[in-house]
């Protein structure tokens, strides 16, 4: 059986864990001529992101193994219609909690302004108290999950939105409200922070759009550390720039590999819209969950679905490629 890795730190440490008799390919210069021509008798593919070109040249394959989480960057539509896609999901979803209360507090206590102001003299804005304010948290996954508990013990009233509304999930968190797809509206009228964490799917990608914006309190925050294409870009952006919001902090962008030359070779910056000028906006470069040490969970799953693929067992983490989460 033949495996494609189109990483190579990540080859030689997928080799470690398995059967020799596992062979292991991996490119050497990494474009999509030289790996369309190894997908071509591949079994298995473990990539972060895959082109068309090589999904239509992966003829056996059997089985697109997501690196991470999201998979809106696979062409599903490019693959045989029985090939099997899984991703790692719920792998580690404590750093990017964590760091999606590092943003909220960020936000709250107005750090990177006082920062700027500290060497003129001046205090900087009043902070928001977080005590008995409300927090909204769009896809209640590992992640949202995560970031629910943790903002619990500032004492804050959580409402959510997931796809499945489950009684059950919203009794053993404490959850004030849960919802699903319907109730958008209101928890974004409630909020006074939003975290998103639901994955951009067709159906969620552009649900919050000028409408939902304008719901938002005047005194509400925003963070984002799903993906971009969840909030559409202009109205956002607006919002920010009068001010008809308090502020957003953004991990995730429209245009997300505006840092790898490889895949945006013109240096096209990670937006239509200058987010990073706005005072009211904290940016980072998608990288917001990154930590010093680093879990091998997400590994374990790879692994586990490469021999399952060979032993002729379905893989675990499944993605639905209908609904692409």
């Amino acid at each position: 059986m033949k495996v494609l890795v189109v990483n190579q730190g990540l080859a030689k440490r997928i080799r470690q864990r398995l059967p020799q008799e596992i062979e292991i390919i991996t490119p050497q210069q990494g474009d999509d001529q030289e790996i369309a021509t190894l997908a071509a008798d591949a079994d298995i593919i473990l990539a972060t992101r895959l082109s068309p070109d090589v999904a239509r040249a992966a003829s056996n394959l059997k089985l697109l193994q997501k690196t991470g989480a999201g998979v809106d960057d696979i062409p599903f539509d490019a693959f045989n219609p029985d090939v099997l896609v899984a991703n790692t999901s719920g792998a580690n979803p404590t750093p990017l909690a964590e760091g999606a209360l590092a943003l909220i507090l960020a936000l709250a206590k107005h750090v990177i302004p006082r920062h700027n102001t500290f060497k003129t003299g001046r205090s900087g804005p009043p902070g928001v108290t977080l005590k008995d304010k409300k927090a909204g948290i769009i896809g209640m996954g590992s992640i949202g999950t995560e970031v629910a508990k943790r903002l619990q013990a500032f004492e804050m009233d959580i409402l959510a939105v997931r796809r499945s509304p489950n009684p059950e999930l919203k009794e053993s968190l404490g959850l004030k409200f849960l919802g699903g797809r319907g109730d958008l509206d209101h928890v974004m009228k409630e909020s006074d922070f939003l975290v998103v964490t639901v994955p951009l799917t067709p159906e969620t990608r552009g649900m919050i759009g000028e409408h939902q914006i304008r719901l938002m309190k005047p005194t509400a925050f925003i963070v984002n550390v799903a993906r971009a294409a969840i909030i559409q870009e202009e109205p956002l952006y607006t919002a920010l720039k009068e001010e008809r919001i308090a502020g957003a902090a953004l991990d995730v962008w429209w245009k997300p590999h505006f840092w790898d030359p490889f895949w945006n070779p013109e240096g096209a910056d990670a937006s239509n819209y200058p987010y990073w000028e706005l005072p009211n906006v904290i940016c980072t470069p998608h990288n917001i969950g990154s930590t010093d040490t680093r879990s091998d969970a997400g590994l374990e799953i790879m692994v586990e679905n490469i021999l399952r693929i060979r032993d002729g067992r379905p893989p675990i983490n499944p993605v639905d490629t209908k609904l692409r989460y």
